[in-house]
């Protein structure tokens, strides 16, 4: 009897076991059935959810359940993303192997994402309920809102006005500079520090103040030093400075180091700024371990600018406080930032300009508080936004009550006051008025180290492959208008540099706003040490960005660093490591970018093949000599940068396309399949050779297939290519906005040829969107002149007698013309008032026939910038008119003997040019 009831109840047992069984399988089954009904679920429910994003954002440094509730859902969203992500390369690589019916692999797929939705659905609900009972505000989005959005209209509006010259507006600089200039002149100051608070504009006055002493010095040296210095890198870029870099590596011996640099500045004249001291121990004498004489009997003139009043006392220096703007200069300050519109066309209105001054006395007389809170305003007339601006910047005022100026007095004398900094709440106002995907952008300018020049191209490629910018059609766009948009804000400078023959946008950010960034790239998981990178900030998160930028780690450093949520992996700069660890990114699946630029490693592991959804790789400066095999599986890549040591591509490359942006200057021929990346945007390698022939190397009439180029650098070296080109090919390329033809078939042809230069086909009229030509040994191409968006016009031996109505062109901002030996003069026209109106840099070289310049009517060339006459042998005259280029900042007439005379100091056309411009520069 025993036994059967036993037998029962293991069958019972049994039978409630396959029943729960068979329960938990329906139940996973629902996974993968349910899957896309979860998927729009998801998709729903996360754009819900960010509209308390803006709201909860303002109050999370007020309420600390707010920080933590926002902290929750920036996790889920980024869970959520690498969702969407993971969702569409699995659809890229199904698509690739053309299967049919849903398999195998996809179940399982299908599966996984379907367990991490239920685990997001398992937290939200909790999460939704916790924002409601925080009483945080609700805004309904619409599927497209907050996302960053452009048009033409607006993007060119803010372009123009974002590429301000770097001293676009000297407010009360000029009085500061004299002063300057008096206390280096005194023999008796050989150490000068500049003390002021962060904002104050220290920088500012030194850069004004180097820039126009630096030539009477036998060296002249930038330094920027900042917080975390290294006594040993300081002492390395000191002696590049004095070509030691032979003799002083970085972590050699201290003391050979600097009596080195000491020993090469003995008896000379040299100037050294070192910019942004924070500290300097009584015991550490700074000047000796660097190497820098500064006795009194010394010839070296050492300017040193610091927030810390301890600095000059540890210096024995002589101390320049610096002042802040007066009401007017701070009222000049803000009303170029605040009203740039109406400045052109009316006056502010009277209401504005009230209210104005009211938030000019709450910004304390900063500089920087002035433009930053100015340039929020600037797009905005509505009298109830400024108001409202103004009630914030009232808020911000010590626990005491009063006000910020006198505050930031209090605070004037060291860094580290203990107390709040008003500054930085300034400037975290004008964060926080950000919508998200501009805030995004702004904290991530944090991956460049302090007082580094940023290029822009590259900061907006790291915006795209972290997902801030929306994928579309016109996505580098959108992403260079969010670029814009911050420079107009004042969050970053922006401005544009001749480069050779090239302009050249550079970028760079206040260190104020670069700690801003950093602390909020802090509270969002992104670590900055070596240290911190080894831990995780949360149980089964951990950090979203590593950035390890100039921490000399090695190639054990970073072995513990293995992040499950990682977005972001920044190696850059660390020389010193010449291999990865093998497992380092087998848990990284969500890895967007991987910045490996100027290390020393000379391999990639196997295990970066693994990770799908990266979209940024950074080889420059490696020690990689051939395409990494694993670079084949990575089907999301969008931006590829190889080593220079790479000198021929694999043909498997044809199957990453996806890819946008391929940088490899080693190469030179392009296997025949590269055609068939037809989103490739920018093909960037020596001078392109095409072949003619049917083998294994890609054509002329490849190109074709690539319609989406935007830039390209060709090499024309057969006659065939020449007739592909005027049969239309090239024209095609109906969106090239950079383009480079060299014609190689010329570099053999005498001086004495009869054979003429070929022509560009008249059919490339079509690319509308050109901004950048580069010509050399072409004839001239007249019909150039109509191509309305050109910026940059480089015309490179060719060989014409005139360059006819180049001065109409209503955009070119960069003419450089050279070696053209049939030239003998100018047209008039270029001189003629009006033309040239935006031209900012023009370069004549090696006209060896030309023998006069034009005159310059009163009106030509009215934003010329930098002029270059050189290695015209035969020019003895320069026309009238120099002196009314009044933008003019420099002159430059290298071996151009026969105008030394006239212009060296003191001569004819010097007087006529300083006497209007003192600040032009003019140099043989």
């Amino acid at each position: 009897m025993a036994s059967v009831i036993g037998e029962a109840v293991v069958g019972k047992i049994c039978e409630m076991a396959v029943e729960m069984t068979v329960q938990k399988l329906a139940q996973e089954a629902k996974l993968v059935v349910n899957f896309r009904e979860d998927f729009i679920w998801l998709e729903q429910e996360l754009r819900s959810v960010r509209g308390f994003l803006q709201d909860a954002d303002q109050q999370s440094r007020h309420k600390e359940g707010v920080k933590q509730w926002l902290e929750n859902i920036r996790d889920i969203a980024m869970r959520a993303e690498d969702i969407f992500e993971e969702c569409a390369v699995e659809s890229m690589y199904r698509n690739d192997a053309q299967s049919c019916g849903l398999s195998c692999s996809q179940c399982i797929f299908h599966y996984r994402i379907g367990r991490q939705i239920k685990d997001i659905k398992d937290r939200m609900g909790s999460i939704t309920e916790k924002g409601n009972q925080l009483k945080l505000r609700h805004e309904v989005l619409t599927a497209d809102e907050g996302q960053p959005s452009t048009s033409q209209s607006v993007t060119v509006n803010r372009r123009r006005s974002s590429l301000l010259p770097r001293d676009s507006h000297p407010v009360g600089i000029q009085c500061k500079v004299d002063d300057m200039l008096s206390l280096l002149e005194n023999s008796g100051f050989p150490v000068i520090v500049v003390l002021g608070m962060g904002g104050i504009g220290k920088t500012y006055l030194l850069q004004h103040v180097y820039n126009k002493v630096k030539g009477r010095y036998d060296n002249s040296m930038w330094i920027s030093v900042s917080q975390f210095y290294s006594i040993s890198k300081l002492q390395c870029v000191i002696a590049s400075h004095l070509d030691l870099e032979g003799h002083i590596r970085d972590g050699g011996d201290i003391c050979t180091a600097a009596e080195l640099n000491q020993e090469k500045l003995r008896d000379k004249r040299c100037l050294v700024v070192l910019d942004d001291v924070w500290e300097v121990s009584r015991e550490d004498d700074l000047l000796d371990r660097l190497g820098l004489p500064s006795g009194n009997d010394s010839p070296c003139k050492i300017v040193v600018s610091t927030r810390n009043k301890d600095v000059c006392t540890n210096l024995h220096a002589k101390i320049y406080k610096m002042q802040y703007l007066s009401d007017e200069e701070s009222w000049s300050l803000f009303s170029f930032y605040a009203f740039r519109d109406y400045a052109i066309h009316r006056a502010p209105q009277k209401q504005l300009e009230e209210e104005g001054r009211k938030i000019v006395k709450q910004c304390g007389n900063l500089p920087l508080a002035i433009k930053t809170i100015a340039a929020s305003l600037a797009d905005n007339t509505d009298l109830s936004k400024w108001e409202s601006k103004r009630h914030q910047l009232v808020r911000l005022v010590t626990p005491t009550g009063s006000t910020m100026y006198t505050f930031w007095h209090q605070g004037q004398n060291g860094v580290n006051t203990g107390n709040r900094d008003p500054v930085m709440d300034i400037l975290k106002l004008s964060y926080d008025s950000l919508p998200a995907h501009l805030k995004a952008c702004f904290a991530y300018i944090c991956f460049f180290p302090e007082d580094e020049i940023i290029y822009p191209e590259y900061l907006i490629n790291l915006w795209i492959g972290e997902g801030f910018i929306p994928a579309g059609e016109d996505q580098w766009d959108v992403a260079w208008d969010c670029l814009y948009r911050l420079a107009n804000l004042c969050l970053l400078q922006l401005w544009e540099e001749g480069n050779g023959d090239e302009l050249t946008k550079h970028c760079k950010i206040h260190d104020l706003l670069l700690d801003l960034a950093i602390h909020i790239s802090k509270e969002n998981k992104c670590a900055f040490s070596v240290e911190d990178a080894s831990t995780n900030t949360s149980v089964g998160t951990g950090w979203c960005r590593i950035l390890l930028v100039k921490k000399d780690i090695d190639d054990n450093a970073i072995s513990k660093c293995r992040p499950v949520c990682l977005r972001t992996l920044s190696l850059y700069l660390n020389k010193k490591m010449t291999s990865i660890p093998a497992k380092l990114f087998t848990a990284m699946r969500g890895l967007r970018v991987l910045d490996l630029s100027w290390t020393g490693i000379s391999a990639l592991p196997v295990s970066v093949g693994k990770m799908k959804l990266l979209k940024v790789l950074n080889l420059r400066g490696t020690q990689i000599k051939e395409v990494p095999k694993c670079v084949r599986y990575l089907k999301s890549l969008l931006f590829l940068v190889l080593s220079g040591d790479c000198r021929k591509l694999p043909v498997w490359m044809s199957e990453l396309k996806c890819l946008k942006h391929l940088e490899c200057w080693g190469v030179d021929r392009m296997p025949k399949g590269i055609s068939k990346l037809v989103s490739l945007r920018k093909l960037r390698t020596d001078w392109l050779h095409l072949s003619i022939e049917e083998d294994e190397f890609m054509r002329l009439e490849d190109l074709a297939n690539m319609n989406q180029l935007q830039e390209l650098w060709l090499g024309v070296n057969h006659e065939m290519e020449l007739q592909r080109m005027e049969e239309g090919i090239l024209a095609q390329l109906v969106k090239m906005r950079r383009l480079v033809l060299i014609n190689q078939m010329s570099i053999e042809m005498s001086a004495g040829s009869e054979v003429g230069l070929p022509h560009i086909p008249e059919n490339m009229r079509a690319m509308k969107h050109l901004e950048r030509l580069v010509l050399e040994r072409f004839g001239m191409p007249r019909w150039i002149c109509g191509l309305e968006n050109l910026r940059e016009l480089s015309l490179l031996q060719c060989e014409c007698s005139d360059y006819p109505e180049l001065q109409r062109m209503p955009n070119l901002v960069m003419l450089w013309i050279e070696g053209n030996r049939k030239c003998k003069e100018l047209p008039k026209a270029f001189g003629k008032s009006g033309g040239f109106p935006h031209l900012r840099f023009f370069a004549i070289w090696g006209l060896e026939e030309l023998e006069e310049f034009p005159e310059l009517e009163e009106g030509a060339m009215a934003c010329l910038e930098e002029f270059r006459l050189q290695a015209c042998h035969k020019v003895k005259k320069v026309g009238e008119g120099l002196q009314n280029l009044e933008r003019l900042k420099l002159f430059n007439y290298y071996r151009t003997s026969e105008l030394r005379e006239t212009f060296k100091e003191g001569g004819e056309y010097w007087n006529k040019i300083k006497v209007i411009n003192p600040e032009v520069t003019i140099t043989e």
